[in-house]
C-alpha cells in the first residue's frame, strides 16, 4: 500500500479569486499540492503560477555588482 502523499508547493496568486474556499488576492502565496493547483494553473484554468519564479529574480541583483565595477573603471 502506498501512502506516500504529493508534496505541497508555494504558488502566487495572479487574479484576485476565490482558491481553496478563500478569496485571494493578487500577490498573495498559498499553499497547495499539485492536485489542488490542477484547476488554477494553465492549460486548466487562471488565476496561479509557480512562486518559483521569484527566485529567478534573485539573480538579477548580482548581476548589478558587474556594472557597479564598470564604472569605477570609467571615471
Amino acid at each position: 500500500m502506498d501512502n506516500s502523499k504529493p508534496a505541497p508547493a508555494d504558488y502566487e496568486v495572479t487574479q484576485a479569486r476565490e482558491i481553496g474556499g478563500v478569496h485571494r488576492t493578487v500577490g498573495e502565496t498559498v499553499t497547495l499540492t499539485p492536485l489542488q493547483a490542477k484547476y488554477y494553473l494553465p492549460p486548466y484554468g487562471t488565476g496561479l503560477k509557480a512562486a518559483a519564479a521569484k527566485a529567478a529574480a534573485k539573480p538579477k541583483a548580482d548581476a548589478e555588482k558587474p556594472a557597479t565595477k564598470g564604472d569605477k573603471s570609467e571615471g
